[in-house]
């Protein structure tokens, strides 16, 4: 990459105000959410300003994506990441939830994997 080629989305700005509406935040309450005043959002979202690493961080946490789908420009869209990717991903998110979100998603997760362990086993009982 040329040292003065951007890292960052050529689309960023797009982008944030596409994933900013589709949760019909207003740019001040996302200015609330990441701890900024509500005119950089506006400067983020027409390119005129671009965020810091902490900004990003926090941009990322807000709407529970990474920061590689932010700012990345390398044909990578969230849906296309390989399912262990996409897992791992949110996995480390989890840790932002509510305890009582957290421990719901526990359990929902055990049952699947329960679901998947019997049906192997049955598959297995059933092919001897």
């Amino acid at each position: 990459m040329d040292k003065n080629q951007s890292v960052l989305r050529k689309d960023f700005p797009e982008k944030l105000k596409q994933l900013r509406q589709a949760r019909n935040w207003s740019q001040g309450t996302l200015s609330q959410k990441i701890g900024v005043e509500a005119n950089r959002i506006s400067k983020y979202e027409r390119g005129i300003m671009w965020p810091t690493l902490e900004i990003l961080v926090k941009i990322s946490n807000a709407f529970g994506t990474s920061v590689d789908y932010l700012v990345r420009d390398d044909g990578i869209e969230e849906g296309k990441e390989e399912s262990s990717q996409k897992i791992a991903r949110r996995l480390e998110r989890i840790k932002y939830l509510p305890e009582e979100d957290q421990k719901a998603l526990i359990q929902v997760l055990d049952a699947f994997i329960k679901k998947s362990s019997f049906e192997r086993i049955a598959t297995e009982d059933y092919l001897e």
